[in-house]
């Protein structure tokens, strides 16, 4: 649409520069525009998840609250990207103090988890066949604990746990319609649920739903209802517990029942801790610390902080080999303590000072790709983000790791076990080996963004992409803050990675390679191969490989040089990637 056509629609020529701006980044009839509300808002992978988060928050219930029930609904739409047999990571801003707290929901390996084991089943290497399924990979379910965590720790206190899961066991008795998006995902997964007796349970007679198929999960309902009425001790101490570790040792895994009780009697778990940070340009930016990896992205951020970034261009090849350069050496700075904290050898907050930030600086090369033989494994994951009316702001992944995880599924239970430990090393001395009692390295990173001087909430994001999470949350932050784009309009711009698949299968990658989305301009790929990069420019379905961002954030935060300062809006946007919807009131 011509500017003179926007202006007759009752824009002022006052507004006409920033106008002009904006629809240069969003055609109005083809990309969606983002959400602006006032009060809430919710964005997950599925609009049906989200408007159950809404609910919430107009029954009072706070950020924390509409995060669990909006992620619980997800679990059983998108079964194969998370539920309740997975693992959560949570941070949470408490507008009442102004802090930042974080929710560890990671289960540990079972005690006679053992490097030995691996090799006793003839997993010696990650390309092998027995790498890719076996039940070995299996430890302890921290989602459920994280729940009530969560709504305990941070939550209202205004609705019970019954209250919050109810719409999601509403959905799994009468049955949900499944998206063409999510059939086409599920019909390439579906082979993974055949290592279990109960495939049935996440299937639609026998096989992967259509495009309009009903879903039920009448199991999985059954267990919410225990769940929701006597806490997280029928899952860890009861007969789901005894129903996970049977399926798990029959499959040739070690999980013990012991290993599901202690899961509840572990500090790191059980207390809110307070998160990491780092500021860029006025605004501090809050990650969790290991076992996840949100420390790679604020490492890389310290890095950029001194480059004319927008001088660069976006998305320009210069651009593109900066950044690319910059996620290399920060994920080799801090590639050998992205572990279990017990067994780190170095205090997290080393990494994120001046002096690491100059000694990468230093080491790239505007000429040159640094050579990387770092692999990653693949996953998938899902993401919620919320705001309140009462200023609070909660950023949420859970996650199966590998789609559909383990695929193997409990009896009695509905939902398939994940395969985090698939992250662990095979390698004896490394921090992050394979062993047991120990929590295996996690690549979900939710991100919080403050006021660095006022320590007012700005931002709750997260993009949903395996060991790509850093370099495509920096991208969406970086589009916001130093291109002036909105949430949504930084969310639909195409992105770049390094070392990932694009295939949906489970392998690994090396940091060498890098994956241009479709949208990036073709013609750069030569300048970038003349500097030694390994390009590939991808697709259609391939798409999904570069992750799914969700984002709420204040026009302070993506406009902060033309919007006036006590603009109390929230702007929410979700990734067109997945089936993402943003909804507010």
């Amino acid at each position: 649409m011509k500017l003179f056509s926007l202006l007759k629609l009752g824009y002022t020529t006052a507004y006409a520069g920033q106008v002009r701006t904006y629809w240069q980044e969003i055609d109005m009839f083809t990309k969606n525009s983002a959400i602006i509300c006032k009060k809430g808002s919710v964005v997950s992978d599925q609009p049906l998840a989200a408007s159950i988060g809404i609910d919430i928050l107009k029954k009072g219930g706070n950020a924390a609250d509409a995060a669990v029930a909006t992620m619980a609904a997800v679990s059983v739409i998108q079964p194969f990207s998370c539920g309740f047999g997975g693992d959560s990571q949570c941070l949470f801003y408490r507008s009442s103090d102004k802090t930042v707290l974080a929710v560890h929901g990671s289960g540990r390996t079972g005690k006679l988890a053992t490097l030995n084991k691996l090799k006793v089943a003839g997993i010696k290497d990650v390309k092998s066949a027995e790498y890719q399924d076996h039940a070995l990979w299996i430890s302890v379910p921290g989602t459920v604990a994280a729940m009530f965590d969560i709504v305990n720790y941070l939550g209202s206190g205004k609705l019970t746990m019954e209250e919050i899961l109810a719409p999601t066991i509403q959905l799994a008795e009468e049955g949900v319609p499944i998206s063409i998006k999510n059939a086409v995902v599920w019909h390439g997964l579906q082979s993974i649920l055949r290592r279990s007796r109960n495939s049935q349970d996440l299937l639609v007679d026998g096989k992967a739903p259509k495009p309009g198929d009903i879903f039920k999960a009448p199991k999985l309902a059954q267990c919410l209802k225990e769940i929701s009425k006597k806490g997280p001790e029928v899952f860890y101490r009861g007969d789901m517990a005894q129903h996970i570790t049977k399926a798990v040792q029959e499959a040739g895994g070690v999980l013990t029942l012991d290993d599901l009780e202690d899961h509840l009697t572990h500090p790191p778990i059980s207390n809110p801790t307070e998160g990491i940070y780092t500021d860029f340009y006025g605004f501090r930016v809050w990650e969790m610390r290991p076992n996840t990896i949100g420390v790679v992205a604020l490492v890389s951020l310290n890095i950029l902080k001194n480059y004319d970034l927008k001088a660069l261009g976006h998305n320009s090849p210069e651009y593109i080999h900066l950044l690319s350069e910059t996620f290399k050496l920060a994920y080799h700075e801090c590639w050998d303590n992205l572990c279990d904290p017990k067994y780190s050898s170095k205090a997290i907050e080393e990494f994120l000072t001046e002096e690491t930030a100059e000694k990468i600086r230093q080491r790239i090369d505007p000429t040159r790709a640094f050579k990387s033989g770092l692999c990653f494994p693949s996953g998938n994951t899902s993401y919620v983000a919320v705001v309140d009316e009462f200023g609070n702001g909660c950023s949420l992944f859970d996650s199966l790791c590998n789609p559909f995880g383990s695929g193997i599924i409990p009896d009695n239970c509905g939902f398939a076990l994940h395969d985090r430990p698939k992250c662990m090393s095979l390698e004896e001395k490394s921090p992050n080996a394979f062993g047991p009692s120990k929590l295996p390295l996690h690549t979900l990173m939710p991100s919080v963004v403050t006021d660095n001087h006022t320590g007012e909430l700005l931002a709750v994001l997260g993009i949903m992409g395996r060991f790509s999470q850093p370099q495509g949350q920096i991208q969406v932050l970086l589009n916001m803050i130093e291109f002036n784009m909105d949430p949504q309009v930084a969310i639909n711009q195409p992105r770049f990675c390094l070392g990932y698949p694009y295939k949906h299968s489970i392998y690994r990658d090396s940091l060498e390679h890098l994956y241009l989305e479709e949208g990036i301009d073709s013609n750069i790929i030569p300048y970038l191969e003349s500097k030694g990069h390994q390009c590939k420019l991808c697709s259609g379905l391939k798409r999904l490989n570069f992750g799914k961002a969700h984002a709420i954030a204040r026009p302070q935060l993506f406009n902060h040089n033309s919007m006036p300062k006590n603009l109390k809006t929230w702007w929410s946007g979700a990734d067109p990637r997945s089936d993402g919807g943003a909804m507010g009131f």
